[in-house]
């Protein structure tokens, strides 16, 4: 394998495992996935990867979303529909969280 596309995939992996771990605590509490809850789980994801020595934090950013603003941090459920150009991180937490439903 390339060493760049050994990096991107051993983030994406992370990342995807740290999502999980995440939304299992979060689903467990019953709690809809929002808009809000949804930037909180990322949020979560990117500060423990970040201070992972291991990972490209190149890569790590580029499936982050950009700063969200707090306009688009509301309790409005999430829907599939609602934007098609989420970035990685956002279409991870969705599969996640209706996994764990």
């Amino acid at each position: 394998m390339e060493p760049e596309l050994a990096k991107f995939t051993a983030v994406e992996l992370r990342l995807r495992e740290v999502v999980r771990s995440i939304v299992r605590r979060r689903a467990a509490r019953g709690m809809p996935l929002s808009w809000r809850l949804m930037f909180e789980i990322e949020d979560e994801a990117m500060q423990l990867l970040n201070s992972d020595p291991e990972l490209d934090g190149h890569y790590l950013r580029m499936m982050a979303a950009p700063s969200a603003p707090s306009e688009q941090r509301t309790d409005q459920p999430v829907g599939l529909a609602d934007s098609p150009a989420m970035h990685i991180a956002l279409w991870m937490i969705q599969e996640a969280y209706w996994q764990a439903q």
